[in-house]
Protein backbone atom coordinates (compact mmCIF):
# COMPACT_ATOMS: atom_id res chain seq x y z
CA UNK A 1 0.00 0.00 0.00
CA UNK A 2 1.14 3.53 -0.75
CA UNK A 3 0.77 6.51 1.59
CA UNK A 4 1.21 10.27 1.32
CA UNK A 5 1.89 12.04 4.62
CA UNK A 6 1.49 15.81 4.90
CA UNK A 7 3.46 17.35 7.78
CA UNK A 8 2.94 20.75 9.43
CA UNK A 9 5.60 21.84 11.92
CA UNK A 10 4.35 23.56 15.08
CA UNK A 11 7.53 25.69 15.17
CA UNK A 12 10.45 26.02 12.81
CA UNK A 13 13.23 23.62 13.87
CA UNK A 14 16.91 24.49 13.65
CA UNK A 15 18.90 22.66 10.97
CA UNK A 16 20.30 20.32 13.63
CA UNK A 17 16.85 19.61 15.11
CA UNK A 18 15.46 18.91 11.63
CA UNK A 19 18.30 16.48 10.88
CA UNK A 20 17.78 14.70 14.21
CA UNK A 21 14.02 14.45 13.65
CA UNK A 22 14.55 13.08 10.14
CA UNK A 23 16.96 10.42 11.42
CA UNK A 24 14.57 9.45 14.23
CA UNK A 25 11.62 9.17 11.83
CA UNK A 26 13.63 7.08 9.34
CA UNK A 27 14.66 4.68 12.12
CA UNK A 28 11.11 4.48 13.49
CA UNK A 29 9.73 3.86 9.99
CA UNK A 30 12.10 0.95 9.48
CA UNK A 31 11.09 -0.61 12.81
CA UNK A 32 7.40 -0.22 11.88
CA UNK A 33 7.85 -1.82 8.45
CA UNK A 34 7.39 1.45 6.56
CA UNK A 35 9.65 2.32 3.64
CA UNK A 36 9.85 6.08 3.08
CA UNK A 37 10.56 6.36 -0.64
CA UNK A 38 10.89 10.13 -0.78
CA UNK A 39 10.57 13.14 1.47
CA UNK A 40 10.09 16.70 0.29
CA UNK A 41 10.24 20.05 2.07
CA UNK A 42 7.40 22.17 0.69
CA UNK A 43 6.11 25.72 0.54
CA UNK A 44 2.49 26.44 1.35
CA UNK A 45 0.10 24.88 3.83
CA UNK A 46 2.38 21.94 4.69
CA UNK A 47 6.09 21.99 5.52
CA UNK A 48 6.94 18.48 4.33
CA UNK A 49 5.51 15.57 2.36
CA UNK A 50 6.54 11.92 2.59
CA UNK A 51 5.79 9.22 0.04
CA UNK A 52 5.90 5.84 1.75
CA UNK A 53 4.96 2.21 1.32
CA UNK A 54 3.86 -0.39 3.87
CA UNK A 55 2.03 -3.73 3.85
CA UNK A 56 -0.92 -2.26 5.79
CA UNK A 57 -2.06 0.93 7.49
CA UNK A 58 -0.79 0.17 11.02
CA UNK A 59 2.83 1.30 10.50
CA UNK A 60 2.05 4.59 8.72
CA UNK A 61 -0.67 5.37 11.28
CA UNK A 62 1.71 4.89 14.21
CA UNK A 63 4.45 6.82 12.41
CA UNK A 64 2.17 9.80 11.72
CA UNK A 65 1.32 10.04 15.44
CA UNK A 66 4.96 10.14 16.54
CA UNK A 67 6.41 13.55 17.31
CA UNK A 68 2.98 15.08 17.91
CA UNK A 69 4.56 17.64 20.23
CA UNK A 70 6.55 19.17 17.35
CA UNK A 71 4.41 18.53 14.27
CA UNK A 72 1.01 17.42 13.08
CA UNK A 73 0.61 14.95 10.23
CA UNK A 74 -2.16 13.85 7.94
CA UNK A 75 -1.65 10.52 6.16
CA UNK A 76 -3.55 9.64 3.00
CA UNK A 77 -3.86 6.19 1.46
CA UNK A 78 -2.88 6.40 -2.21
CA UNK A 79 -3.55 4.12 -5.15
CA UNK A 80 -2.66 4.32 -8.80
CA UNK A 81 -5.23 5.61 -11.23
CA UNK A 82 -5.32 2.20 -12.92
CA UNK A 83 -6.04 0.38 -9.64
CA UNK A 84 -8.69 2.93 -8.71
CA UNK A 85 -10.50 2.29 -11.99
CA UNK A 86 -10.80 -1.40 -11.04
CA UNK A 87 -12.38 -0.46 -7.70
CA UNK A 88 -15.09 1.73 -9.21
CA UNK A 89 -16.24 -0.64 -11.99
Amino acid sequence: MWFITLVKMKKAPSAQEAAEMNKMMQEAATKLGVKIHQGFMTLGRYDAVWISEAPDISGPMRLSMMGAESASAETLVATSYEDAMHFIK
